[in-house]
């Protein structure tokens, strides 16, 4: 907190300066005092997202030290699943679908009831590898076919884990509320991962409000007849031991981003991802973290340092259990110089919720590599934590929620909870 308390202090007082410049100058005609309102009003619009972001980052760090839901969490929930698919949730205006088409090619916002195209209309948009742009219909998403659902996320971008471990542009894709890949054609994969649609497989539903939702089930039989997955499909799935799925394709069907693409962050506020609230929370702490590390200071949220500690165990937790997320300074102790414990790395994203109590979800054990397309059996399982994921405030409001994962030495049963307890 003193890190920030300095460079907060810093630029309070640049800023206090900046504007006794332009009162100065405000009180003169001269040629020099002109000179001194404008240089003042730079500088005051260059320092106060700082001086903002700053005291940001003091309430968010006292809410992490409390073991409260963090700012940007808390102020995300009006845009979560549950939310949106209530009747009185989040739906797209007209000025907000006018800019969003214009930016993304497509009207498909967060909250808007779609209706997955039936399997037959599909089949017919794909090239022989099951794909459409490079993008590949998974057998998982048959059973969706001809439902209605809402739409969670614009997908405008996403991780590269593959290949170059960097953001690239994704275009004319969404994610769907609650659904995410069983494995099941997979090999039995954990991963979780949320499925992405292309927008050619979805149609829009009019009079959203008081149409049936997914919980109704099919709009109609015929639209759901066919459900087993082509041998086509199947096949280019997996080639001896290699899969093949959305996340092992995503360098190809994926563009790197401009050097000063301003659609990174703009897009993801106005197709409705983010709540302006949200979204302001985590662009001003991005700024003030930038003055941070320009001070030499930590940025947020705090990672203390770490080195080649042991990396105990933990206990055997069980889906249902609860589990306090233990402090970021007992974390460090488990990681070892590359921020890892027994290979998997603990993301400053999680720092957000130690201390706090949450439920387990399940152990993971298996998922697929995705720059291999290898299946992977995990030597220490990890978990995974109801309702918490990968936020995508660190990688300019990425959308695409992937659970985070867990070392159960990071996770402590609730007080008053018996092993195997729920």
């Amino acid at each position: 907190m003193t890190s920030y308390l300095k460079t907060l202090a810093l630029a309070g007082g640049a800023l206090t300066f900046a504007l006794a410049l332009i009162a100065i100058g405000a009180a003169y005609s001269e040629p020099w005092a002109i000179a001194l309102v404008v240089v003042g009003a730079i500088a005051t619009l260059m320092l106060l997202p700082v001086v903002t972001g700053g005291l940001l980052v003091a309430h968010r760090e006292q809410r992490r030290r409390q073991a409260l839901p963090d700012l940007f969490w808390k102020l995300t929930q009006p845009r979560r699943e549950a939310a949106l698919d209530a009747p009185a949730g989040f739906r797209a205006g007209f000025m907000r679908r006018l800019l969003a088409r214009c930016m993304l090619g497509h009207g498909m916002l967060p909250g808007d009831l779609v209706e997955i195209r039936p399997l037959s209309e599909i089949l017919a948009t794909l090239d022989a590898d099951s794909a459409l742009d490079g993008l590949p219909f998974q057998p998982e998403m048959i059973p969706f076919c001809g439902q209605r659902m809402r739409v969670f996320r614009c997908l405008d971008k996403i991780y590269d884990y593959g290949r170059t471990k960097r953001m690239r542009r994704l275009t004319g894709c969404v994610l769907l509320s609650g659904l995410r890949c069983n494995g099941s054609a997979h090999g039995g994969c954990e991963a979780d991962c949320y499925l992405i649609w292309k927008t050619e497989w979805l149609r829009p539903v009019r009079a959203a409000d008081n149409a049936p939702t997914a919980a109704a089930g099919p709009i109609a039989t015929s639209t759901t007849a066919n459900t087993s997955a082509p041998p086509q499909m199947l096949t280019a799935m997996r080639t001896g031991d290699r899969f093949r799925c959305q996340f092992t394709s995503l360098h190809g069907c994926t563009r790197e981003f401009g050097a000063a693409d301003w659609r990174r962050d703009l897009v993801p506020l106005i197709c409705g991802n983010y709540a302006l609230g949200a979204w302001l929370v985590a662009l001003l702490t991005r700024i003030f973290n930038a003055a941070q590390r320009r001070r030499g200071g930590h940025t947020w949220p705090p990672m203390p340092s770490v080195g080649a500690h042991e990396s105990p165990p933990g206990a055997s937790l069980a889906a249902g259990e609860r589990v306090v997320v233990v402090p970021i300074e007992t974390i460090a102790r488990t990681l070892n110089r590359n921020g890892k414990n027994r290979g998997l790395w603990f993301d400053t994203d999680m720092v957000k919720h130690c201390g706090r109590e949450l439920r387990v979800e399940r152990r993971v054990e298996k998922i697929i590599d995705d720059a291999t397309g290898e299946m992977r059996t995990m030597k220490t399982p990890c978990i995974t934590l109801e309702g918490v994921d990968y936020s995508g405030e660190g990688l300019h409001f990425n959308a695409q929620h992937d659970p985070t994962f867990w070392r159960e030495a990071w996770l402590q049963r609730a007080q008053g909870q018996e092993p195997g307890q729920c």
